[in-house]
């Protein structure tokens, strides 16, 4: 069973943790703007939903422009996939 955890990351949050992580190597894509494309449903949005291991991980393949998903369709692909949702309480 592959396990990941899911990153909110706001366009404004995104701009600074995708500088800090990556430096001269990050995207701009983020900075000074309100909203961002889904890439699912090409819409807008003000924040981007992301299944990885780590939040480092997370903001590599939004700085790769992989994944970021809007909540619309980060539900979907929950519900489509069957994925099994365990909080930090239901695994000790």
């Amino acid at each position: 069973m592959k396990t990941g955890h899911l990153f909110e990351f706001s366009v404004e949050e995104l701009s600074g943790a995708l500088q800090e992580a990556f430096a001269d190597g990050a995207i701009r894509d983020f900075d000074e703007k309100e909203e961002v494309q889904c890439g699912g449903c090409l819409h807008q949005t003000d924040s981007l939903y992301v299944v990885a291991e780590t939040k480092r991980h997370a903001l590599r393949a939004v700085n790769h422009k992989e994944t970021g998903l809007c909540a619309n369709c980060i539900a979907e692909l929950i519900a489509k996939e069957s994925w099994n949702i365990v909080t930090k309480g239901d695994r000790f």
